[in-house]
């Protein structure tokens, strides 16, 4: 068994969970502890508060879910390097090929506005026939790389 919570908070928790269990005597007790825990509470509009305001009525909804879902996009991209990275297809210095980094940027080019879609599609289409980009294209090529968090060591 666990150690006896400390906090309001984590004793009423204990206590919900058992009004689940397939024992009735347990689910009676359960909730008389509860209605004893709360008489003892000092103050029990305080809890009912966190209750309906779980982080303090600080954060809209929108807010909330704004948050979550940067959280998620960084957490999406942090595996995306890490599993379709360009360092499989490095150059003798270390650098990835361009050809890898057109690749790349093909596979992601959803995280990218729609104006840069047409020339990543363009120079992808390069790496079949070795038709290397004029240095402008690396340059664009190389910075929309880096924008989607792309490193070269």
């Amino acid at each position: 068994m666990s150690a006896k919570p400390t906090t309001l908070e984590g004793r009423l928790a204990q206590l919900i969970r058992l009004v689940c269990s397939n024992h009735e005597g347990e689910v009676i007790a359960a909730v008389h502890a509860i209605v004893r825990t709360l008489k003892a509470a000092d103050n029990i509009h305080a809890l009912a508060e966190r209750i309906e305001r779980p982080n303090g009525g600080s954060l809209s909804e929108a807010e909330m879910q704004k948050l979550y879902d940067a959280g998620f996009a960084a957490g999406v991209q942090a595996t995306e390097n890490k599993y379709h990275g360009v360092n499989d297809f490095l150059n003798a210095d270390g650098k990835p090929t361009w050809e890898a980094v057109a690749l790349f940027l093909q596979r992601n080019k959803h995280r990218l506005a729609p104006k840069h879609h047409e020339f990543i599609d363009k120079v992808a289409a390069q790496t079949v026939w070795g038709d290397e980009p004029t240095d402008r294209m690396h340059k664009y090529l190389h910075s929309l790389f880096f924008r989607l968090g792309g490193k070269i060591k």
